[in-house]
């Protein structure tokens, strides 16, 4: 905490003008923010991120193919200039997940420099200089572009060559600052190196320019005019399905069965915005499967029940819930070319697996505000038997040398399945937030958890010895799943609030109870029940907001009827700063994940029918 009170106290002396009252003679008369593009009557411009080559050098806005030279122009109207020269920067900033700017003293805040700026397309140009306006003023033209790493940090530079994509672009509302400065008074060094040049830092950290024109300094610096604008441009992500599925053939994977609608046409898979996900399985989550195929959409629950009490041990079969062996095969652009269907595969005799699948998106974004609708399978049957599928939608961090997560007072522990003796790290590079929807119980319930389940006895004589009957806590949640919203923090100490057991925090009025089994544990979570014929088996609206200091999870039938299952804020957690991919899967869990859950994966016949479902839009703003 020192250090980022010394910096502030640093930054904050940063300027060699001295400070005048009244501040500078208005010499901007009109400012055009954005000159080459059409603006809309009302509200901001509104610009999809155009994901062509993103992977390999990040996103760019404009594109080529949204502004002739790739780039936003602007320009303005100098009056009264008496002859001289001007300096001239612009600066943009997204708003739409920044930290603030001041301290309530006034200084930078300590995470502050953090927030996504840039300005020229090299970071260490300063000032750019005007012609001499004559008396009757002067038009300035020039433009700017939108880019990844728009500071040029040293530790996206990794063998000679710079990874933009480490630090896209942020999605969301931007504005524009444009700062003008008298020759003179830039020649006597009004403004310091560090504001003027946006990739050189002081002592090791960045001058946010919002903060320094606008709460520092710079805000009262004599020859100096300060303009922003409001938030007049907005950036969004539409990962489409139309340039197929990307499919990397290597990593031990049959390089068999490409087809077309899976994204091996050539030149069209290298533009593709999604990618097949490829679960890791874990050793840790093997079990002993019951050997028997069922169409689940009519399995019952004597059935399960039948099978649990008098299936003989030596006949379970040893497996682990597996991925897809083959790429393609389990996903797919469907007919219409703008949805992507998922499916896991019905079984056969020879042929047992409870087979996960799932797509991610190529492109790593920091922050947002993350809309889905997809149409995923129903999980229960009328019988409220569960298909032992888990519904899930997902960021998952990128695993890059240059991204690491914000230091943590009291350490992050080093790796995602590492153990409680884990190493702690004051970094790490592990970061998930997820939706996870499974038939379940809440942790937090009234009357304690998990619920007390009868152990079966293989009696045929007496039906309720072999199917004793299901706790009423449990038949009081039938024909629901459960909405699991969680946070994977890795165990960082560091929130005031961070705690285990059950503890609530509020928000707009509701409370919702968080849940970490002990303190080396390295996720918290909520859950929530929702109808399952509600939210599956029809289009259906997901959203995940993730803020620098809020998670907020809603579901809902569209965009504008969507309620809150879940909210987090740093208070209690840590909230990720690590550029993270969409990845929605339907998948098989091993149930002692979730404890308390009235049905166990073992006893779930495989099933005798694929499970089918379709992610039809993403919206991420």
């Amino acid at each position: 905490m020192m250090r980022k009170l010394l910096f502030v106290l640093c930054i904050c002396a940063l300027g060699g003008c001295g400070i005048r009252e009244g501040g500078p003679q208005r010499t901007i008369d009109t400012v055009q923010w954005i000159s080459n593009l059409p603006l809309p009557a009302q509200g901001p411009l509104v610009l999809d991120l155009d994901g062509t080559d993103a992977v390999h050098r990040g996103f760019r806005a404009p594109s080529l193919q949204q502004a002739p030279d790739g780039r936003f122009h602007f320009r303005f109207h100098l009056k009264d200039g008496q002859g001289r020269r001007f300096g001239y920067k612009l600066y943009y900033q997204n708003t739409a997940s920044k930290f603030p700017e001041a301290t309530s003293g006034g200084g930078q805040h300590p995470q502050a420099s953090e927030n996504f700026y840039g300005s020229w397309e090299d970071a260490s140009e300063g000032f750019r200089l005007t012609d001499r306006v004559p008396d009757d003023g002067l038009w300035v033209e020039d433009a700017f572009r939108i880019q990844g790493d728009p500071r040029d940090e040293p530790r996206y530079l990794q063998d000679g060559v710079r990874h933009r994509e480490g630090r896209n672009p942020r999605t969301g509302a931007y504005r524009l600052m444009l700062v003008v400065v008298a020759e003179e008074s830039l020649a006597q060094g009004c403004v310091p190196e560090a504001v003027r040049c946006i990739a050189c830092p002081v002592n090791g950290h960045y001058v946010e320019p919002f903060w320094y024109f606008l709460h520092g300094p710079g805000r009262s610096l004599p020859g100096v005019q300060v303009e922003v604008s409001n938030d007049i441009l907005v950036l969004r992500s539409r990962p489409s399905a139309r340039n197929g599925i990307h499919i990397d053939p290597g990593g031990g994977l049959d390089p068999g069965a490409f087809c077309t609608t899976c994204g091996d046409t050539p030149g069209l898979n290298a533009r593709a915005e999604w990618t097949q996900h490829f679960h890791h399985i874990d050793a840790a989550t093997g079990m002993q499967q019951v050997p028997a195929i069922a169409d689940l959409d009519t399995f019952t629950y004597g059935g399960y029940c039948h099978l649990r009490a008098f299936t003989p041990k030596d006949a379970f079969l040893p497996m682990h819930p597996s991925t897809s062996r083959r790429p393609c095969s389990t996903v797919r652009v469907d007919a219409s070319g703008d949805a992507i269907e998922l499916r896991n595969p019905a079984c056969g005799e020879g042929a047992l697996r409870k087979e996960s699948v799932g797509i991610r998106t190529r492109n790593a974004l920091s922050y947002g505000r993350y809309r889905i609708r997809c149409e995923l399978p129903r999980l229960l049957n009328e019988h409220d038997l569960w298909n032992g599928l888990t519904n899930a939608i997902w960021l998952v961090g990128r695993d890059d040398p240059w991204n690491t997560l914000h230091p943590c007072e009291g350490g992050y522990l080093a790796s995602y399945d590492g153990g409680a003796q884990d190493q702690r790290l004051e970094r790490a590079n592990y970061a998930e937030i997820d939706f996870e929807i499974l038939k379940g119980v809440p942790y937090c319930p009234q009357n304690g958890f998990p619920p007390n389940y009868a152990q079966p006895v293989a009696d045929p004589r007496d039906v309720n010895a072999w199917a004793p009957p299901l706790p009423d806590a449990v038949k009081a949640l039938q024909g629901q799943v459960m909405v699991a919203c969680t946070n994977w923090d890795m165990a960082c100490p560091e929130p005031e609030r961070f705690d285990v057991g059950c503890h609530p925090v509020q928000h707009e009025g509701r409370v919702f109870d968080n849940f970490r089994w002990d303190h080396g544990y390295r996720a918290l979570t909520q859950k929530v029940p929702a109808a399952d014929a509600e939210i599956f088996g029809r289009p259906y609206w997901f959203e995940i907001e993730w803020r620098p200091q809020s998670i907020t999870w809603r579901i809902g039938p569209d965009p504008e009827h969507l309620r809150v299952v879940g909210y987090m804020d740093g208070t209690v957690t840590s909230i990720p700063d690590l550029p993270m991919r969409l990845v929605v899967t339907q998948e098989y869990h091993n149930t002692a994940w979730w404890p308390g859950s009235p049905y166990e994966q073992r006893f779930i016949p495989f099933s005798a029918k694929d499970h089918v479902g379709r992610v039809l839009e993403v919206i991420i703003d």
